[in-house]
């Protein structure tokens, strides 16, 4: 064995093959026992995409070099292929990890999955204490590994042909860190890698563990090393997912040059700081699937008395965001112009929109090429990519054949387009331009791309390394910077968007998304950790919520919409609402069926009384403002929220953030989506005074002095209201 111990914590691995034996703060072990892994395991491809898998246990030559506060480990001679790799480890404050490989073989290096590290399965779940959180669709909280592995977003290795949900960063995983935490410490783990490159981010059971697994793709050629330019880091803290989003969000702020703070940014529209409350619909069909004829909403102007009306309840701006306006085929990229009845058409509705204020904005699809639509069955393709040999731009197996994708299955038969291919930078940036011409405020260009990720190519012809890694990011942020500057080069500020959050690398083009975070509250609890590391950068909306039908019960939980409205508006959202054509409020996107609708007053109510806060006193914190952890509520019992699958979900009574503004005061903001008045008491440690306000546009109702460290505020939040307490420290 070798060992380290100082600086608050000690690490045990074995010599002979590296693997972590012991990682402990001194009160409790990070590392389950019973679960053995090898410190690192590599992937390699042969010329004909066939996989050897190499791990530290296979190595027939091993060194150790020891000082104070570094190891250095060699591992050489492996049977597979002719590789020597080598592990540096620093100790400091936290413990980073360094992996480099010299390839001497003819085969490829994919990825390298390192440390790898197998905490104790003692989740809340499973009787113990702890939970895991997961950086996935803007951060999850993980109590039971059971319900995230029965639900959807079971763990799933990132393979050809690409999942939209699997745990990729950049991607739907929009965070590299993670954490694994209970009543005696945490343990933050996470990739401190400047230049963002692709990476799997996830965790599943492991033997008698649970694995926190980073895959480190390689983006090189056979023959070619692996040489990551950045660490791996592991690192102790006390508290929970906000103490290890602190962490990352200062070691991000050490490395970041790009990322403009959006009172400064150039291109954000005036509309971003008014607040509008997005309404999404389709004009054909009434939910995904479904028959495609025009419905009540065409022609597009059919539905101004609509948002007239929303307008007028709601004392603000409305975005509408068109749905299955395509005029080939709904959710049939690339191409989508001109909508579906012409551009005069949709022009008349675009015209009296931006007339009364408001704004319009257009759903697309993403890097996907559409063979054949399923709901449109006319628009096939078939002829098209044949004749003009398509195929060599799209994204290829390993073996270097051509699948059909596994995006959007239910609505078309297509593919991946490669973001390095001329033809994909052409055909996307085309479309945009056609877009823009229309007068658009807002273009989610990124739909099906989660996260604004392109899908995994291992083309051999494309002129990119032939497994994938960093290069696809630098491929996808060209893209994007290049749509970005035809709406400049046009005079305009159009902002695009993606489905999910835009993923680190990919923020500073893709400002305006659509959050996803519902997709969480079917594995874990949804905690707005991509608004604490990223909202002073960028605001994002609600999203459409679709899936939320799938696995919440809306009879069971008739609260629910207004429970994920006051969570968005939390975590520094711009609200949304779903209509049908009737111009009622549903539930969410999607659903065949709706037997019952949410009630309409209550809904409208209260997003009326949280969008006021975001254009009143509460917008420097809202609006702009920094995260910082919430002071601590005592609340009455919370409500159960009753999924479809029979699992319950406590639900706070009161949801609350806290913001810092920049002239350094704290707000912390507490909306009660309840139809009835609850009480709580929020415990002010540490300030010298604090002023609640009721109301958006009034002076305070009241400012107290605070006497002493353990000053709790009574306060009592109206029914489907917010309320705000500022504080100086």
């Amino acid at each position: 064995m070798i060992e380290y111990n100082g600086k608050g914590y000690s690490v045990l691995l074995e010599e002979n093959t590296g693997s972590l034996v012991s990682l402990t703060n001194g009160k409790k072990e990070f590392v389950c026992k019973e679960t053995k892994l090898p410190l690192y395991s590599i992937r390699l491809r042969d010329e004909r995409g066939g996989k050897i898998l190499i791990d530290a246990y296979e190595a027939a030559k091993r060194k150790v070099w020891q000082n104070a506060d570094n190891w250095e480990l060699e591992f050489s001679g492996f049977e597979k292929a002719d590789l020597s790799v080598n592990v540096k480890i620093t100790f400091s404050q936290q413990i980073n990890w360094r992996i480099s490989v010299k390839n001497n073989s003819d085969l490829a290096i994919e990825w390298v999955d390192f440390p790898q590290i197998a905490v104790p399965d003692d989740l809340k779940g499973s009787g113990g204490d702890a939970s895991i959180f997961w950086g996935f669709n803007e951060g999850v909280v993980i109590d039971d590994l059971a319900a995230r592995e029965n639900s959807g977003f079971c763990y799933k290795s990132p393979e050809y042909p690409s999942e939209g949900t699997a745990g990729i960063f950049p991607g739907a995983v929009e965070m590299p860190y993670m954490a694994y935490y209970g009543g005696l410490g945490g343990l933050y783990f996470a990739a401190h890698d400047a230049k963002r490159g692709l990476k799997g981010v996830n965790f599943h059971k492991e033997q008698s563990g649970i694995k926190l697994e980073f895959r480190l793709f390689g983006g090189s050629d056979a023959g070619e090393d692996f040489t990551p330019n950045y660490d791996m880091v592991t690192r102790f803290f006390e508290g929970d997912w906000y103490a290890a989003s602190e962490i990352y969000r200062a070691w991000f702020k050490t490395v970041n040059t790009e990322f403009i703070p959006m009172s400064e940014n150039p291109v954000i529209p005036d509309w971003y700081g008014e607040s509008p409350v997005v309404v999404t619909y389709p004009v054909r069909g009434l939910h995904d699937t479904d028959v495609m004829e025009p419905n009540k909403l065409f022609p597009y102007i059919a539905a101004m008395p609509h948002i007239e009306k929303l307008a007028k309840e709601l004392d603000c701006k409305i975005m509408v965001i068109l749905m299955h306006w395509e005029g080939t085929a709904p959710w049939a990229p690339p191409y989508v112009w001109p909508p579906y009845g012409g551009a005069d058409a949709l022009r008349e509705f675009t015209d009296e929109l931006h007339k009364k204020g408001h704004l319009i904005g257009l759903y697309c699809s993403g890097l996907g090429w559409t063979y054949q639509s399923k709901l449109i069955k006319e628009y096939n393709n078939q002829n098209v990519f044949e004749e003009q040999g398509l195929a060599k731009y799209m994204c290829l197996s390993p073996e270097g054949d051509l699948p059909f994708s596994n995006i959007c299955p239910a609505q078309r038969i297509g593919y991946d387009l490669c973001p390095t291919q001329d033809y994909t930078i052409n055909t996307i940036t085309s479309e945009v331009e056609k877009m823009i011409s229309g007068d658009v405020d807002y273009i989610q260009l990124m739909d099906q791309n989660h996260g604004g990720t392109s899908y995994l190519c291992y083309s051999r012809e494309h002129g990119h390394p032939a497994m994938p890694g960093q290069w696809q990011v630098d491929a996808v942020r060209s893209l994007l910077g290049k749509v970005n500057a035809i709406s400049e080069s046009q005079g305009k500020k159009v902002l695009f968007g993606c489905e999910s959050a835009a993923a680190e690398a990919y923020i500073p083009y893709l400002l305006f998304s659509d959050n996803r975070y519902e997709l969480c509250m079917a594995i874990g609890k949804a905690v707005p950790a991509y608004a604490y590391v990223y909202h002073e950068y960028l605001n994002n909306f609600m999203g459409n919520q679709v899936c939320a039908g799938d696995f919440i019960s809306h009879k069971d939980s008739p609260y629910n919409l207004l429970y994920r409205m006051a969570y968005a508006f939390c975590a520094g959202d711009m609200l949304t609402l779903v209509i049908n054509e009737n111009g009622e409020i549903t539930w969410n996107w999607g659903e065949k069926e709706m037997k019952t609708l949410p009630n309409r007053d209550d809904v409208i109510k209260l997003t009326r009384n949280m969008n006021s806060w975001r254009r009143g006193v509460g917008k420097g914190f809202l609006h702009d403002g920094r995260m910082t952890a919430p002071f601590e509520i005592e609340l009455p019992e919370p409500v159960t929220m009753v999924m479809r699958n029979g699992r319950e979900v406590p639900c706070e009574r009161i949801l609350s953030t806290c913001w810092q503004s920049k002239d350094g005061k704290s707000g912390q903001i507490l909306v009660n989506y309840n139809t009835e008045a609850i009480s709580c008491k929020l415990k002010l440690n540490g300030v010298k005074n604090y002023s609640v306000y009721t109301d958006a546009f009034k002076t305070p109702d009241f400012t107290k002095t605070v006497n002493g460290d353990n000053t709790a505020a009574e306060l009592t939040v109206d029914a489907l209201s917010a309320i705000l307490v500022v504080c100086e420290k």
